[in-house]
C-alpha cells in the first residue's frame, strides 16, 4: 500500500522542539490519516484494529493509550507492519542548504518521525490533560518501524513565517513484516 500525507507549517529541529509542538503537528497530520482509514483496504479492517486498549481482541487491537489519549497508529508491531519514507522539504532555504539558518535536517526530521509516532509512555502525564473522545490517528507505533527514509530538500518559492516554516511531502509505502489474512490486502 502506498499514498502521500502533506504537511505545512513549523517543523523546529528536535531539541528545540517542545511536547506541544509535537503534538500539534501529529493533529495536523491526524485528519489526513483518520480519511485514509475510510478508503479500502483498511476500511475493511477499521472494526477489528481500531479496538479500545482492554476490550476482547477481535484481530489487531492497534489503538494505544496516553495518558486520557488515544492513539490510532496505522504501522504496528501488532499488525506486523513497517514503512518506508521518502520525505521531500520545500524550505526556504536553497537545496541541500542542512546546516545553518533553518537548516538542521537531520533534526528536523527526528522532529517529524517524533510527531508521526504514538507518543512514548513517559509522557502520558502531557496526555492526561488532553484526552479527545476518538483517537488521534497517527502513522506509526514507534518510529523504529521506518525500514528505510530518504529525505530530499528544494526552496519553498513563497514567503513563510519563520525560518522553520516548510511544505513537507511524505511518500509512504506499507511492507508487511509477516503475511497474514489482516495485512495480505495492503500489500497490492
Amino acid at each position: 500500500m502506498k499514498f502521500r500525507l502533506i504537511f505545512e507549517g513549523a517543523i523546529p529541529p528536535r531539541p528545540r522542539a517542545t511536547l506541544s509542538q509535537l503534538h500539534d503537528i501529529r493533529l495536523k497530520l491526524a485528519p489526513q490519516l483518520e480519511t485514509l482509514w475510510s478508503f479500502e483496504p483498511l476500511a475493511r479492517e477499521k472494526n477489528s484494529w481500531l479496538q479500545h486498549p482492554g476490550s476482547e481482541p477481535r484481530g489487531y487491537a492497534i489503538l494505544e493509550q496516553r495518558g486520557t489519549s488515544l492513539f490510532a497508529p496505522l504501522i504496528s508491531k501488532r499488525n506486523d507492519l513497517q514503512c518506508e519514507l521518502d520525505v521531500t522539504f520545500l524550505r526556504q532555504q536553497a537545496p541541500g542548504q542542512l546546516i545553518g539558518d533553518g537548516g538542521d535536517i537531520d533534526n528536523r526530521v527526528k522532529t517529524l518521525l517524533d510527531a508521526l509516532s504514538v507518543p512514548p509512555p513517559a509522557q502520558a502525564d502531557f496526555f492526561s490533560t488532553i484526552g479527545p473522545n476518538r483517537p488521534i490517528y497517527c502513522l506509526l507505533q514507534d518510529d523504529g518501524l521506518v525500514i528505510k527514509l530518504t529525505v530530499e530538500t528544494d526552496r519553498l518559492l513563497r514567503p513563510a513565517a519563520d525560518k522553520y516554516d516548510l511544505f513537507a511531502i511524505l511518500h509512504v509505502t506499507v511492507r508487511a513484516t509477516r503475511v497474514t489474512f489482516g495485512t495480505l490486502g495492503l500489500l497490492g
